[in-house]
Formats: C-alpha cells, sequence, structure tokens
C-alpha cells in the first residue's frame, strides 16, 4: 500500500515506533509505553480506574469489525491520559490522533527528545491527518469541544467546537473508508451516585465530580481513584448514519452527527449521575409553589377559617417529614457499615438483568418494583447501583423506619418516608402526589415496595396500589415521555428475619422499629445466610400499557369513570408486575428442599423418597426455563447433600434412623419457618399441583380448566393470578409433561410418582387453612365476633383437626393465610368485616348459609 495511508498502517506494525518519518506519526498519538514521570502518574492515580468487562469486550468486537473513532465531549489532556492508560492496560486499540493534544511529555526521555524538535501541526495538517487515519482504518480520538468551552461567550462557541469541523472529515472519507467507521462515545465520572448543585465536602465523599478546569480534573481524580470510571455510550455506524439521511447537506449532516454524540454522553451522565440534587430548601419550594397545590391550600384555609400561612406551613412541614436529603456523608456511613455487614452474614452477591436496565435508564426515568423480603432489600438494591456506578434511587419507606438513628442515615441514602395510610388526610395526600410529580419530572430513579410492606410468609403479597396509582397520576399530566417499571425478585439463602416471621405468623404482635429491636439483632452477625441474588425483569413501558387510556385519563381527570378506568388499569398493571417479578424468580436450594419435605404427606418422610421428590421438582422448573442458583446447581449433582446438612446445622430438619435407612424429620414448630423457603418459588408449582388435584379428583378433562379456575379464584388473595386465557394452554403443557414423565400412564395420574406425591402436598397448607376458616365461621353462633376471638378459635380448630389426623400441616396456622381468607370469604358474601374503632369484627354476610357447602368442598 502507498501514500500516507500506507505509512499509517505500517506506523501501527511497528508497536509505537516514534521516529519522525510521517504526518501520520501524530505528536498526539496514544502512547505504547510511558515515560518514568508518566508510568508515575498511571501507577498513582490511573490504575485503579474502571472499566466494565463488558465495555472492554464491546470495543474489541466494534473494533474487530470497523474502524474505531473515539469521541469525547471535552478536550483534556488528563483525560486523554487516562483513556490512554485504560486502553492499553485492557489490551484495545489505541488512538493514533487527536487534535489539539501532545503526549510528548508522556513518552520515554529519547523518544520524547526526539520528537521536541518536530515542528507543531498546522490545522490543516490536523485535518490531513485525521482523514488519512481514518480512510486506512486507523483508530482515533475526536473531542466535541475544547475545554473551556462552556465558559465562553457566544462569539467564541463556534471556534471552541472542535467536533464538528473533525466529524466533516470523518464523513468525507467514509464512502472511501476500506471498513465500517464506528464512532464511539466515551465518558469519564470521577466518583459515585450523585450530583449536587450546591458546594459542600461531603460531595467530595460521596458524589460524581465536576471538573473544568486540568488541575481539577488531575486533583479529584486522585481523590477518587477508587471510584474513577470509563464508560462506553451508544455506538454509531457513520455509513448507516449517512444512509439513514442521505438527503442532507453535508454540514447538516455533520450538525445532526455532533449533536447525537452529545446526546448519546449526555445519556450515559444520565445513568451514572441522574439528575442534579437540588438543596432540600429547593425541592420544598418547588413543590409549594405547584398552582394546585396552592389552590388546595387556599381553599382549606377558607374552609378552617385560619391563615393561608398557618396551612402553608402545615404543608412544609409534610415536605420536611417526607422528603429525602441526600447527604455524601451519611452515604459514605452506609456503604461503610454495610462492606463490613454483609460479608460476615452473606456469602455473596449475585445480580442477573442489570444491563436491560442501564439501557432503559439512558432514555426515560424508571421506577423498581422489588419483592419484599428483608430489611436488606433497601440496603442491598441501593448498594448494586452503588456498585456499578449508577446513580441510587429515592426510596419510598414507611414512617416506621424513620426512627433514629437510622433514619436520618436512610434519608441521607434517599430514603423518603410515606404514612401508611392518609386517604382521610387531603393535604398531605396532595403534597406527597406533587413530591411524586417532582421526582418523575426531574428524572430520579425511584424505588417502592408494591407490597407494602416485608412479606412473613415468603410469598409474594396482594400488591398495595396506592403508590402505584400516584405514579401513573403524576404521568399521565405529562411530566415525561416514559417511564419504566422494572420488575425485581430478591432471592436469599435463607433471611435474618425467619424467627420474627414465625412468631407473628403464629399471631405474636410484632415488635416496633427501634434502636433498641436494632441492638438486639446484633446476634445475626455470628450466623451465615447463603447468596443472595437479585433478578431484574424487563423494564415496563408506562406509556405503551397506558395507550390511548393515557390521553383520556389527561382530559377526564376527577370524572367517575375516567376514575374507575384508571382504577382498573392500576389494578392490572400491579398484578402484572407482580407476575413478572415471580418469573424472573431464581429457585434455589433451600427452597426446593423446603418444598420437598412439606409437601410429604407425613410430618417425616425417607431420604429416597425426599431425593425423588427434589429431582421431580428440579425437572419441573427446568423444563419452565426458570434459572437456578448455584447452590441448587450444586446440591442437584451431590444428592443434596450439602443442602440438608445446611438446614440441618440450622435446626429445620433431623436426621433420624430405623432399620430401612434414613428418615427426614421437620420439627413441629420448625415447619413455619421452613414454609416461607417453600413459599419463594411456589407460584412456579400453582398450576402443576391444582392439575394434579384435578386428576386425583378424577375430573374429566372438559371440566379441569373450571375445576382449577375455582381454586384460582379462591385463592386471589393469595397469589398474583396468570390471566385467565392463559391457563388453558398453560394446563395442557403440564399434562403433557406429566405423560412424558410418566405421572399419568393410560390417561390417569400415578399418585405413587414422585412428581404426582409432591405437587399433591404444596398448596395443602392453604387449603388446610381455607378449610379451617370455613368450619370455624360455619359452626359460629354468636355475631359478631372480634378478629382477636375468631383467630382463637382458628387456631382450636386447626389443632383439633391435627389430633383427629384431618390435618396434617402444622404451617397452616398462619395469622396471614387466615387473614387472606377471611378477606376471599368478605369478596364472596359468607362475611362482612368491620371497624369499629381500633376493633376489627366479622359479621356474617349475605351468604353465609353457602359456607356449609363451601367446608364440603375444602374438605373434598
Amino acid at each position: 500500500m502507498k501514500g500516507e495511508a500506507g505509512r499509517a498502517l505500517a506506523f501501527a506494525r511497528q508497536g509505537g515506533d516514534t521516529r519522525p518519518l510521517s504526518t501520520s506519526e501524530q505528536r498526539s498519538a496514544m502512547v505504547r509505553r510511558f515515560g518514568l514521570l508518566a508510568r508515575m502518574l498511571v501507577r498513582a492515580v490511573f490504575r485503579h480506574v474502571r472499566i466494565r468487562g463488558e465495555v472492554v469486550e464491546r470495543i474489541r468486537e466494534l473494533g474487530a469489525e470497523g474502524s474505531l473513532v473515539y469521541v469525547m465531549r471535552y478536550r483534556s489532556v488528563v483525560d486523554y491520559l487516562l483513556v490512554n492508560a485504560v486502553l492499553l492496560r485492557e489490551g484495545l486499540p489505541l488512538a493514533r490522533f487527536a487534535p489539539g493534544i501532545s503526549t510528548l511529555w508522556w513518552r520515554p526521555l529519547r523518544q520524547a527528545i526526539r520528537w521536541l524538535w518536530m515542528p507543531r501541526p498546522t490545522r490543516t495538517e490536523e485535518h490531513d491527518a485525521c482523514a488519512t487515519l481514518v480512510r486506512a482504518g486507523e483508530p482515533i480520538l475526536l473531542f466535541l469541544r475544547s475545554q473551556g468551552a462552556a465558559g465562553l461567550r457566544r462569539r467564541a462557541l463556534a471556534a471552541a467546537r472542535l467536533g464538528p469541523q473533525f466529524l466533516r472529515d470523518v464523513v468525507r472519507v467514509s464512502a472511501a473508508a476500506e471498513r465500517p467507521i464506528v464512532l464511539v462515545p466515551l465518558a469519564v465520572f470521577r466518583g459515585r451516585g450523585f450530583h449536587r448543585r450546591e458546594s459542600r465536602f461531603a460531595t467530595l465523599v460521596y458524589s460524581v465530580q465536576e471538573t473544568p478546569g486540568e488541575a481539577k480534573r488531575l486533583f479529584t481524580t486522585w481523590w477518587n481513584r477508587e471510584d474513577t470510571q470509563v464508560t462506553l455510550g451508544r455506538e454509531i455506524v457513520v455509513q448507516r448514519f449517512l444512509d439513514a439521511h442521505r438527503l442532507e447537506s453535508e454540514e447538516r449532516l455533520v450538525r445532526r452527527l455532533a449533536r447525537t454524540l452529545q446526546i448519546s454522553l449526555h445519556r450515559e451522565e444520565r445513568v451514572v449521575q441522574g439528575p442534579a440534587l437540588l438543596p432540600r430548601k429547593l425541592v420544598r419550594e418547588q413543590v409549594l409553589r405547584d398552582p394546585e397545590l396552592a389552590r388546595l391550600m387556599r381553599r382549606l384555609a377558607a374552609q378552617r377559617g385560619v391563615p393561608f400561612g398557618r396551612v402553608r406551613r402545615e404543608a412544609r412541614g409534610y415536605i420536611d417529614e417526607m422528603a429525602a436529603a441526600f447527604n455524601g456523608l451519611y452515604f459514605a456511613i452506609l456503604e461503610f457499615a454495610f462492606n463490613r455487614i454483609f460479608p460476615r452474614i452473606f456469602s455473596g452477591l449475585e445480580v442477573l438483568g442489570l444491563e436491560r436496565v442501564i439501557e432503559r435508564m439512558r432514555e426515560h426515568p424508571i421506577v423498581l418494583v422489588p419483592c419484599h423480603r428483608s430489611h436488606f432489600d433497601y440496603l442491598i438494591l441501593t448498594y448494586i447501583f452503588h456498585a456499578n456506578y449508577l446513580s441510587p434511587p429515592h426510596i419510598a419507606a414507611g414512617l416506621n423506619l424513620s426512627f433514629w438513628p437510622l433514619g436520618p442515615l436512610f434519608r441521607g441514602a434517599g430514603a423518603y418516608f410515606i404514612r401508611r395510610s392518609f386517604e382521610d388526610n387531603e393535604l398531605y395526600k396532595m403534597v406527597f402526589r406533587k413530591y411524586l410529580t417532582f421526582l418523575i419530572r426531574e428524572g430520579f430513579t425511584q424505588e417502592f415496595f408494591i407490597e407494602g410492606g416485608r412479606t412473613r410468609t415468603g410469598k409474594i403479597l396482594t400488591p398495595k396500589l396506592g403508590m402505584l396509582s400516584a405514579i401513573v397520576g403524576a404521568f399521565v399530566q405529562g411530566v415525561r415521555r416514559d417511564l419504566y417499571f422494572v420488575p425485581v425478585s430478591i432471592h436469599y439463602g435463607r433471611i435474618p428475619e425467619e424467627e420474627a416471621y414465625r412468631r407473628e405468623v403464629s399471631g405474636e404482635p410484632k415488635e416496633r422499629e427501634s434502636l433498641r429491636a436494632l441492638l438486639r439483632a446484633r446476634s445475626v452477625l455470628s450466623r451465615r445466610f447463603g447468596t443472595a441474588y437479585v433478578s431484574y425483569g424487563e423494564p415496563i413501558s408506562l406509556a405503551e400499557a397506558l395507550g390511548p387510556l393515557r390521553e383520556r385519563l389527561q382530559h377526564g381527570v376527577a370524572e367517575p369513570a375516567m376514575e374507575e378506568e384508571k382504577r382498573r388499569f392500576v389494578q392490572r398493571l400491579g398484578f402484572r408486575i407482580l407476575r413478572e417479578v415471580n418469573a424472573v424468580a431464581v429457585a434455589g436450594a433451600t427452597s426446593v428442599s423446603a418444598t420437598a419435605l412439606l409437601s410429604a404427606p407425613r410430618a417425616a418422610c425417607r431420604l429416597e423418597d425426599f431425593l425423588h421428590c427434589c429431582r421431580a421438582l428440579v425437572g419441573l422448573l427446568r423444563r419452565d426455563g426458570v434459572r437456578f442458583t448455584q447452590a441448587l446447581l450444586r446440591n442437584e449433582a451431590l444428592d443434596f447433600r450439602e443442602g440438608l446438612a445446611w438446614l440441618e446445622q440450622g435446626g429445620l430438619v433431623e436426621r433420624l434412623a430405623d432399620a430401612a435407612g434414613m428418615v427426614l424429620h421437620v420439627p413441629a414448630e420448625k415447619r413455619t419457618n421452613l414454609d416461607f423457603y417453600k413459599n419463594n418459588t411456589i407460584h412456579f408449582f400453582i398450576l402443576p399441583a391444582l392439575l394434579t388435584r384435578a386428576l386425583l379428583a378424577d375430573v374429566p378433562e372438559a371440566s379441569r380448566i373450571a375445576f382449577v379456575m375455582w381454586w384460582l379464584d379462591l385463592y386471589r388473595w393469595e397469589f398474583p393470578l396468570p390471566p385467565r386465557e392463559a391457563v388453558g394452554p398453560a394446563l395442557e403443557r403440564y399434562a403433557t409433561y406429566f405423560r412424558d414423565c410418566g405421572a399419568i400412564r393410560d390417561g390417569r395420574i400415578d399418585s405413587t410418582h414422585p412428581l404426582a406425591r409432591c405437587m399433591a402436598g404444596v398448596l395443602e397448607s392453604f387449603r388446610e387453612a381455607y378449610l379451617a376458616a370455613a368450619r370455624t365461621l360455619s359452626a359460629q353462633r354468636e355475631w359478631p365476633v372480634t378478629m382477636g376471638d375468631l383467630l382463637g378459635r382458628l387456631r382450636a380448630q386447626h389443632r383439633t383437626s391435627l389430633l383427629l389426623g384431618e390435618a396434617f400441616k402444622p404451617e397452616a396456622a398462619s395469622v396471614v393465610t387466615w387473614g387472606n381468607a377471611l378477606s376471599r370469604f368478605a369478596e364472596l358474601g359468607h362475611v362482612v368485616l368491620e371497624r369499629r374503632g381500633r376493633e376489627r369484627l366479622v359479621a356474617p354476610g349475605p351468604r353465609a348459609a353457602e359456607l356449609a357447602s363451601l367446608v364440603r368442598q375444602l374438605g373434598g
């Protein structure tokens, strides 16, 4: 190959020989071997700079497919050296040219002296070098603006915008280039988490640092040397871009290309920094200035006959009670504590599916909607964002968590506190809506637990729709083009609150969160709870889910018909989110072992029966494409020896021996503990369990769907049910699987098959709980009855059934399950639930006489 392009390629093959032979050997070329001073700087500061493995692989792939043109926002010698060091460390292509940069003083002394006499290139020679190298397929780096562009006057801005000048060269040579030309936006971030618009020392502890000048860039890079990263924006293939805009002039093409690159880099900033945090005082004033809130305050002042200022102070107090106040120092304290506590009690943390969340964050705000199983949920989700250099979320938390000293710490880490109920407080409700609107409008990442509180039973709870309705209501007012809900499943090998949940499910009062309770919980630090898994589901576009309804809701605010339509939409969306949370849940060894043990017809089972059941469960889960934890994969290969030993060590299982071999026994007082882990994955088994029940009851094939739908409808307070139209096809698939594995033979189920035995017992605790409730209510003669008295009679009924051999599941004595049963019976008209002051009463409903029929159906 001849000419400048040939010499450029020859130079690349020489591995960085810096002899001044041609214009292709630029003073700005990245260095392959640093001089002494540069090596010291790289070792002291830049060797800590992080770049995610997937980013490295993507750059490597792009370099193999085409010619790389790295693009950065501002020209900076410090950032150029930083990127040089990172690319060199990762073995990625080095830029052979960058306008306005000299690497002379980074090189070894002999090379620097030889290059010192080279004349500085003119602007024309720089443009020629840029075009020559790009045409030859060599990587280069372009800056969109000079270092001080942001501070220049308007008349000097054009001269400061370097990017369009050299992008024009790239566009002109793209047709003659040997390979596709790929523009690769690069961004450097110093620090983590968030960016404030106010200056304070705490921002140096935890924030993303702005660095307009070279000296400040170097200082902030050193200060945040453990927390500096290079990220990659969405690449642009120049030839494809030109084809998509072929009718436009060259000048317009270049401007459009520069703007697209700026948007890509801005989106990377959005992911890492999030919106700039305002001082709390300004947030308060923005919320109070809302016209709708102001009208409500004036109306309330007139109704109460008090000055407007008094109502305004009340609203201001609500905002102060509610609003988050990100503080770098507090965040650093929580990070310090988390880094020391979490490794002591958990074996590890596995994160699945975060990439799809990051992709959505580049364009629109997201709302994380996780299941809620432990107080660690708050910390783990925020820590994942922190560890991946993502702006931490604003977290909706109950006011019960605002106790000292954790309350201020949580608020400083992004929690905003809301009351459990505020429907009767019109002003508080409006302040909350407007604060939520502010968060959505500004584009903050949010997080709320749709279940309202932590599940005490291990399965996901029915959705509390108030928060979801408020977000939908704020969104339809047009504050954002789109917003994404991200379902999140959190799975623990075991949870620290296990014993507390057992007590609460058994009917003991819940202990209020306090400093005293926190200090008593120190005992968890001496135990191990396995690995935590966090799985992010496919984000749900709110704009897409609303569709044409969004416009109707905008124009039909406060109309009863529109409010009802909105209520139905929110309900459907809430259950959809719950189903998606369940869909991305992982299956763990503890959950599978608990399901096998508790599904056994008696309190004990033989080891071989347990193993057969575990293998049957694993096969069914694998058929459904469920992701397994590493512990489950190990246990599958080791006949669950590791999992059994762990459960035995925790006192959840006893090994007994008789003449026929090993027997596994779950003590009655530990069955509720184990039931929590069984329920972690019970949603995967609902339909096959009900199919098994239908087959064991000899329900004709034509009636199976109706039979299964009756049970699903009865359990609507227990599980997020599948869409009605999906039940039939799903039952067909499970029936096919049952036939393939031998559980169905000659059209009848083999009750001795491990899968049939296991599925027959999966939902028995719920059936027994509902049966006890129906029997107790049908025998009740004195009405109304207080909830406390009724729960006592329910326990007595179930205890008697256990003694008579009519029930076999001690874990069915759950106040949570009985509460769900009563709620469902109230919907069916069997009872009426009332509240008189603080006392809850149960009275007979219009269909109370049908309880006897329900008892027969549940007991069949």
